[in-house]
């Protein structure tokens, strides 16, 4: 792991040392700080321990098994998120483990795993910095209004934060571009 700060912690319970090994190898490559734990045993006492940002779990595993962690740890409205991993997993495995509360099923091996880690942390960082941001917002003013001081903050911020790509934010934002001009011109905002 190099001098640069970690990014985001992440639990990995998987009994299979090979396939847990190279995730942390990969993962700790890009400065996420990694854990590996060989069952559900070991995974309880740590997240005792020490706080993590993500939870990747293999359904599989000796002694008590995935899915009844994920089960047992929702039921104690664990709020990490916790994505499920299974070599072979049905299409019923995968349908129970969202409606536990796991928020992604991969399919073992897994060969790119830095797109999805990163996608589940950015959303869970954006969700807290707007729970913080929102807060400022008076919420005694017309929602109209509200929307419109929410949408330029929003806005401005994808275009400083992306030297003013509309294509990026208009990405970001999961609008088409001329929908996004539309928006831009709306609320009085530079697309320059």
């Amino acid at each position: 792991m190099s001098d640069s700060p970690v990014i985001g912690n992440i639990l990995v319970i998987d009994d299979e040392v090979i396939n847990a090994e190279t995730m942390m190898d990969t993962l700790e490559d890009v400065n996420y700080k990694v854990v590996l734990a060989a069952d559900a045993q070991e995974a309880k006492s740590i997240v005792k321990e020490h706080t993590f940002d993500l939870v990747m779990m293999d359904v599989w595993m000796p002694g008590q098994d995935g899915m009844s962690l994920l089960e047992e740890w929702m039921e104690n409205d664990f709020s990490v998120p916790v994505v499920m991993m299974s070599g072979h997993a049905e299409h019923n495995d995968v349908v129970k483990a969202i409606k536990l509360g796991a928020v992604d099923f991969l399919k073992k091996p897994l060969h790119d795993i830095l797109p999805i880690v990163r996608k589940i942390l950015g959303e869970q960082q954006a969700n807290k910095a707007s729970e913080e941001a929102i807060s400022g917002i008076d919420f005694d003013i017309p929602l109209k209004a509200a929307r419109n001081i929410f949408e330029r903050q929003y806005f401005n911020h994808h275009l400083e934060s992306n030297n003013r790509n509309i294509a990026k934010v208009a990405e970001l934002a999961g609008l088409e571009r001329t929908t996004l001009y539309r928006k831009l011109k709306d609320l009085g905002i530079d697309k320059k």
